[in-house]
C-alpha cells in the first residue's frame, strides 16, 4: 500500500502542475477580455483613470447606445453579414461537389487536381493582394460587392474541398454503392445521402469560413475602400487611428458588438463544429 501511495504522489503532482499551467494560460485569455468588457461600461474618465479599476462606477451602457446609433453602424453590420454569407456560401457551393469527386471519382490527374487545391490553400492572400487591387483598380471593380465576395469564395474553396473530401472519405463506399443498385444516380447519393451524412462537417466549414471573413480587414480595406462599402472590422481600425482622437470606452464597446454575430453563430453550431472537426478523423 505505501508503495502505491508513493507512485500516486508524483501523479498527483504532475497532475496539480498541469492544471496549474492551464489556469495560468486561461487567465492570461479571459483577463484581457474581461477587462476590455468592463471598460465597454465605464465613462472616459474612468477608463483612463490612474490607478486602474476592474468595476465600472458608475455602470453606464452609453457606450454601446453609440455605437448601435452610429450613423454607419448598420450598413457596415449589413456589409460584414453580406460579404460572411454570400462568400461562404458561395465556396460551399463549389466545394462540396469538388470534394465529393475528388473522394469517390477516379480519373486521370486525380493526384494533380489534389496537389493545386492544397497548393492554392497555402498561398496566403497577402501575396497576391496588390495583383489583385490593380486588376480590380484596371476593370472599374473597386467597391463592388459581389466582387469582394467572389474574391473572399476563392480564398475559402480550396480549404473548404480538402475539408469536406476528408468528411467524405470517412463514410464507407458501400453507401454510395448501395444507393447506385437501388437506381440513385451520382448526383442523386451525393444530394440524398452524402449530403445529410456529412452536415456536422459542412456546419464546422460553415462556421469556420463566417468567423475567417467576418475577421478579415485588409481585403476589404483594399477592395471596398468606400464609407458604403466598409465592413464593421474596418471601422473598428479606422476608430482606433481617429486623428480627433480615441475614446477607449467606446472603442471596446465597438469592438465587443463586432465579435457577437460570430459568438452567436458559434454558439448556435458548437454541436455540429465539434462533431464536424472530429468526423473526418475515423474512417468508416
Amino acid at each position: 500500500m505505501s508503495a502505491s501511495i508513493r507512485l500516486a504522489s508524483p501523479r498527483r503532482l504532475r497532475a496539480l502542475r498541469s492544471n496549474a499551467a492551464a489556469l495560468a494560460v486561461a487567465a492570461l485569455m479571459v483577463l484581457p477580455l474581461l477587462w476590455g468588457v468592463a471598460t465597454s461600461f465605464k465613462t472616459e474618465v474612468m477608463s483612463v483613470a490612474y490607478p486602474p479599476s476592474l468595476w465600472p462606477t458608475p455602470f453606464i451602457f452609453d457606450n454601446y447606445v453609440a455605437v448601435a446609433t452610429g450613423e454607419n453602424f448598420l450598413r457596415q453590420l449589413l456589409n460584414s453579414l453580406l460579404y460572411s454569407l454570400g462568400s461562404v456560401l458561395l465556396a460551399m457551393a463549389v466545394a462540396a461537389p469538388a470534394g465529393y469527386a475528388l473522394a469517390r471519382i477516379d480519373f486521370r490527374g486525380k493526384e494533380l487536381v489534389n496537389f493545386v487545391v492544397m497548393a492554392c490553400a497555402m498561398v496566403p492572400s497577402v501575396a497576391i493582394l496588390i495583383p489583385t487591387y490593380f486588376l480590380l483598380d484596371r476593370l472599374g471593380l473597386l467597391n463592388n460587392r459581389l466582387m469582394v465576395q467572389l474574391i473572399f469564395a476563392a480564398q475559402l474553396a480550396p480549404q473548404s474541398v480538402w475539408f469536406i473530401r476528408n468528411f467524405i472519405d470517412a463514410l464507407p463506399k458501400e453507401i454510395d454503392e448501395a444507393a447506385h443498385v437501388d437506381g440513385a444516380s451520382r448526383f442523386e447519393t451525393f444530394r440524398l445521402i452524402i449530403l445529410p451524412l456529412i452536415k456536422p462537417g459542412l456546419a464546422a466549414v460553415f462556421v469556420l469560413g463566417i468567423i475567417t471573413v467576418w475577421n478579415d480587414y485588409i481585403a476589404v480595406a483594399a477592395f471596398a475602400p468606400s464609407l458604403a462599402s466598409r465592413t464593421l472590422q474596418v471601422a473598428l481600425v479606422t476608430q482606433v487611428f481617429d486623428t480627433s482622437g480615441m475614446s477607449w470606452g467606446y472603442v471596446m464597446a465597438f469592438a465587443i458588438m463586432t465579435s457577437l454575430p460570430t459568438v452567436v453563430i458559434f454558439l448556435g453550431a458548437q454541436r455540429w463544429f465539434i462533431a464536424g472537426l472530429t468526423a473526418g478523423g475515423v474512417k468508416g
